[in-house]
């Protein structure tokens, strides 16, 4: 019985063992990923900002690329108005050029 009673206790001594060292080895893995998750969030927070600002910024950059794409839409137009006008106005002198010519009424030798 007493051979029974040391078998007992150190069963019960192993267990114990082992089920303290079960809990530790969870606790300090707990803990590391603890550690870990919080070093990622805090450096995933700067990251998000940082990619929030250029998105913001590039979103402002868009923003005055159309206007200046408008501005621009409008400058070529009356730029093409103003070059009808032109080929019209160098037509016209063309067509007038023979008719006021300055060597009629210049002398010759």
């Amino acid at each position: 019985m007493a051979r029974m009673g040391l078998l007992a206790w150190t069963s019960l001594v192993f267990v114990t063992g082992a089920l303290a060292a079960s809990i530790t080895v969870a606790v300090v893995r707990a803990l590391r990923t603890w550690r870990t998750f919080r070093a990622f969030s805090e450096a995933l927070t700067p990251a998000v900002d940082h990619v929030q600002r250029t998105a913001a910024e590039a979103e402002r950059h868009a923003a005055a690329l159309s206007d200046k794409s408008e501005r621009l839409n409008a400058a070529v137009a009356r730029l093409q108005t103003s070059l009808a006008e032109l080929a019209v106005l160098r037509a016209a002198a063309e067509r007038a050029r023979p008719t006021f010519s300055i060597r009629k009424f210049l002398p010759r030798k």
